[in-house]
């Protein structure tokens, strides 16, 4: 019978030599077709004690993608607290006389991208704001409905791609912001080839003409993409979508949305019966009247990362630096151990290709979420086997409900980074960057989710 010295040998041995075996299996999987001209960077450590389990390029900088939406919201956590709300205050000036309001609604903004947000449903300002107006008795408005700030157009990252910025993805973080900063252009379709009718344009956006040349095609898929600038007063919506379709959406970026809000509020009280009448020269002076709050700070970082929200993580970054992120990202990062002087950073959602981050870094980071942030962090990230962002790298059963991680994608860029459940009870963090690769992207998921296979087995 083998003594206690021995078994403990036999196992050293037994983990010693799936160490030593492993690292080959697993640096094969980057040798795969697609892969070979590929920048690939990978970062895996044991969440226990911080020790390098696996690496691949871990210092080389590669676009993150919207991997690059864990900074912003864990900074945020960590400078803010996870309990820290937006505040959005209403005033009114003047007199309320038999039904009359002597002045105007002045919104005090402040910051606040849930505003009527469809993540959040108790989120109704305007709801809020119209059963207010009623509820006062107000049955005419001499003034206007007033939005501080209003006209101080936010600055586009400079690396931000043309095509896209008029896109729902590439809504712009505003001081007021209204239903997530996002419209909803209706098409109908007939045969292929023929142009497309456009149904409805929800909420209208003032100002704004649409160019429609969008045509019907075979592909079972949404190709149709809107160009044009915030300042443009005609939008070019163009590509293709599925043919014979009575409704199909095609999702824009709202460029203003004070003067939408305020058309959909004007809109509401006509439908009451009540007049906003637009008269200048009435009384300034203010008269506090609610404060609506946003959600909790967690909460946001939840819908941010689970459904990798640009605009809320804008709103996040300016939470850490509103004028400059990458500094404070740096400094903070720094300052918790971590190298960061490989990073190069645009914007705060990872939209802009000129990102660049090497793969340890966001490992180090989730290492120190995971024992600084705790839940509030782990919570936001998918999950393997329930969040559809994940379906391709979890599918398979040793996988699963172990995976919790953020997934980042964009052209020619494919990125992973969160957390790792293994059979022997382990936690590991990872990051993988693949920039650049060639061939069908389902296969280049696939070979992360072996490699991540590979790990939970090991």
């Amino acid at each position: 019978m083998m003594n206690f010295w021995g078994t403990v040998i036999v196992l050293l041995l037994t983990f010693g030599q799936g160490i030593a075996q492993n690292p080959d299996k697993l640096q094969a999987l980057w040798q795969q077709e697609g892969l070979k001209h590929a920048a690939i960077g990978v970062s895996v450590k044991n969440v226990t004690d911080g020790k390098v389990v696996y690496e691949h390029n871990p210092g080389m900088a590669l676009r993150p993608a919207s991997v690059l939406k864990l900074l912003p919201t864990s900074l945020a956590l960590k400078l803010k607290g996870d309990s820290l709300t937006y505040q959005t205050k209403v005033f009114y000036t003047g007199e309320i006389k038999e039904g009359l309001l002597q002045g105007n609604i002045v919104i005090e903004v402040g910051g606040d991208p849930c505003l009527d947000s469809k993540y959040f449903k108790d989120a109704v300002f305007t709801k809020r704001l119209v059963d207010s107006i009623v509820g006062l008795g107000i049955r005419r408005i001499e003034g206007a409905v007033i939005i501080q700030g209003e006209g101080e157009q936010p600055r586009i990252p400079g690396s931000w791609p043309w095509e896209d910025i008029a896109n729902y993805y590439g809504a712009l973080y505003h001081p007021f912001n209204y239903r997530d900063n996002t419209y909803t252009v209706t098409l109908a379709s007939g045969k292929p080839g023929t142009r497309t009718r456009v149904v409805s344009v929800i909420p209208s956006v003032p100002g704004v003409k649409l160019q429609n040349e969008v045509l019907a095609s075979v592909k079972q898929q949404d190709d149709a993409w809107i160009y044009g600038g915030p300042e443009a007063s005609v939008l070019l919506v163009r590509g293709t979508i599925p043919a014979n379709r009575s409704s199909f959406a095609v999702k824009g970026a709202m460029h203003k949305p004070a003067s939408v809000f305020r058309a959909e509020i004007e809109k509401e009280l006509k439908a009451k019966n009540i007049i906003v009448e637009k008269k200048k020269g009435v009384s300034t002076e203010c008269r506090e009247w609610f404060t609506v709050e946003s959600p909790l700070l967690k909460e946001i970082v939840f819908y941010t990362n689970k459904n990798s929200v640009n605009l809320f993580a804008e709103a996040l970054g300016a939470l850490v630096n509103p004028s400059d992120f990458e500094t404070t990202v740096k400094q903070e990062l720094s300052a918790i151990g971590i190298d960061s002087s490989g990073i190069t950073i645009k914007d705060a959602c990872g939209l802009s290709p000129s990102n660049a981050l090497p793969a340890e870094v966001i490992t180090d980071l989730l290492l120190w979420a995971k024992s600084h942030l705790g839940d509030s962090f782990f919570a936001s990230l998918p999950r393997g086997g329930i969040d559809r962002g994940l379906r391709v790298y979890s599918a398979d059963p040793v996988l699963g409900g172990n995976l919790r991680a953020k997934t980042g994608s964009m052209f020619g860029v494919r990125a992973l980074a969160g957390y790792l459940s293994t059979r022997n009870g382990e936690t590991l963090a990872f990051t993988i960057f693949v920039n650049n690769y060639t061939g069908d992207l389902v296969k280049i998921q696939e070979t992360i989710r072996n490699f991540l296979r590979e790990l939970a087995n090991s």
